[in-house]
């Protein structure tokens, strides 16, 4: 048995809305839980894991075959490789675009070991000042107040390229 949510909850900076474009820790760091057939105790995983990574975990653990498309690596408990803890991990907020449109307007994430670089673009609060990107250490800043894009320029960039590649991937079709 799998259990895992949609997001996380941001009361404690007043959002109270299901609806909006902000990727707060609070708002991604979401419950991820296998309950194995027999499961005596628990194993915790400290490395950094993706919604994507639940497809080709039950297919290991069920000894089927992981197609060539499918995007996530498996679980930490169930795999035979080391965990990858600088793995890049994405999120995409895109609820107001047309399923078969260009994502705009969006906001994206990668959060890469320590680092997290968030990307908002296209949104009318943003008028003619062009997209909003903001560069944040998790572990120095827990509560994201801090931004650190404009003092930690090669990192940015470096992220802030992979985000675009990844985003300008997943659009493809639709340009």
């Amino acid at each position: 048995m799998v259990f895992t949510s949609d997001h996380g909850e941001m009361f404690e900076r007043g959002i109270t809305q299901h609806f909006h474009e902000t990727f707060h820790q609070a708002a991604v760091q979401i419950p991820l839980m296998v309950f194995e057939p027999g499961q005596q105790s628990r194993k915790d995983v400290f490395t950094p894991t993706s919604a994507v990574d639940i497809l080709p975990t039950l297919l290991h653990v069920s000894d089927k075959e992981i197609p060539d498309w499918c995007e996530g690596k498996i679980l930490p408990p169930y795999s035979e490789e080391q965990p990858e803890n600088n793995r890049s991990i994405f999120a995409l907020e895109a609820k107001s675009n047309l399923m078969d449109k260009k994502i705009s307007p969006g906001t994206g994430m990668i959060v890469k070991g320590e680092h997290k670089l968030v990307y908002y673009y296209d949104y009318a609060k943003l008028k003619n000042q062009g997209p909003l990107v903001e560069l944040f250490n998790l572990e120095n800043d827990p509560e994201e107040l801090d931004n650190l894009y404009s003092t930690n320029s090669n990192l940015a960039d470096n992220m802030l390229d992979e985000l675009l590649d990844t985003m300008m991937a997943a659009d493809a079709p639709y340009s």
